[in-house]
């Protein structure tokens, strides 16, 4: 497949304005940054006005700074991209805008994340100021390097919550970020493994370091990965300062990554985390029941809850005597 043709400065005949920049800034895959909320959840406070609005904030600012790493990746494989079944159809790849209209939304977006982030709190730069050290980094080197690649992928997610615990000043345990990490790189884990099934003979000539990796390898990886990630979050859980009620999240976990991987059997919509939480159902329904446990419990509504049942039906008992 040849290249697409040089683009005019931007081309707006075929798409709307609008429509062309959020597909620039891959919108689609915004919803990994709402990680950031995960911090202010688990400490009890996201139903503070001031809490959820820093968040916010911070939510769109890594929308932003994630955005412009995006387009930058973009303009840097576009000859790549042109030959790949689904990435042609970005705009870069198909010639909907030029490098040079892309450069400048990059630009802006990088600049007003990171004002975003220093309203929110200077400290929050510094977090920013790492991610796009690391995407830098990724991008001009370590994503040819056998599980550095991977890690690098994980780190991105890991960098996400932090930046939302530090936006609300709450800090993050140990075994949180350990859960995060885990879960990271069974994601991306699974997009080189997606990436394999989807490209065939030609993935070693899009990504090379696909030749490093083999099916039978990433299987051995994730046999490695997803136990410790299930111990890690059951221990977590185990160990809340909320008590052992946590522990009644751990099967939506547990469910959550036994169906993504009978998705990467399936289809190969695993290589993409937003695709499956945008359209598998199952996924969305085990996302929003784990949220709500992990409310009530932290709210202690759960626990209540119980203790308001037992007493409910003890109060039914049969009068002393009848029995």
């Amino acid at each position: 497949m040849q290249s697409p043709a040089p683009s005019t400065f931007l081309n707006t005949k075929a798409i709307a304005l609008p429509k062309l920049l959020f597909r620039l800034l891959r919108a689609r895959q915004w919803t990994k940054n709402l990680i950031a909320y995960a911090p202010a959840m688990f400490a009890g406070r996201l139903f503070h006005i001031d809490v959820v609005g820093r968040v916010t904030v911070c939510f769109v600012a890594l929308c932003l700074i994630s955005g412009a790493i995006y387009i930058f990746n973009d303009i840097l494989d576009r000859e790549a991209d042109a030959k790949h079944p689904t990435k042609r159809l970005r705009p870069l790849a198909a010639g909907q805008i030029s490098v040079r209209a892309a450069m400048v939304v990059a630009s802006l977006a990088l600049l007003a994340s990171f004002f975003l982030a220093y309203l929110t709190r200077p400290a929050l730069t510094l977090v920013f100021g790492a991610y796009l050290v690391l995407q830098i980094a990724y991008t001009f080197r370590l994503k040819k390097r056998i599980i550095l690649d991977v890690f690098c992928i994980a780190s991105g997610f890991v960098l996400r919550a932090l930046a939302g615990g530090v936006s609300v000043h709450v800090e993050l345990s140990a075994w949180f970020l350990l859960c995060t990490s885990l879960g990271a790189l069974f994601l991306a884990l699974e997009k080189r493994r997606q990436e394999f099934r989807a490209l065939g003979s030609d993935a070693v000539a899009h990504r090379a370091v696909l030749g490093k990796y083999s099916l039978d390898l990433l299987d051995r990886m994730e046999a490695v990965i997803v136990p410790s990630l299930v111990t890690a979050y059951a221990f977590y859980s185990f160990l809340s300062a909320y008590g052992q009620w946590m522990m009644i999240t751990v099967p939506m976990v547990l469910y959550g990554i036994l169906r993504y991987q009978v998705l990467s059997v399936r289809d190969t919509t695993t290589g993409s985390p937003e695709e499956v939480l945008l359209k598998d159902r199952p996924i969305q329904n085990t996302i929003v029941l784990w949220v709500l446990a992990c409310i009530a419990v932290v709210y202690g509504w759960l626990p209540k809850l119980s203790i308001w049942l037992v007493r409910t039906f003890d109060s039914f008992s049969l009068p002393r005597g009848w029995f």
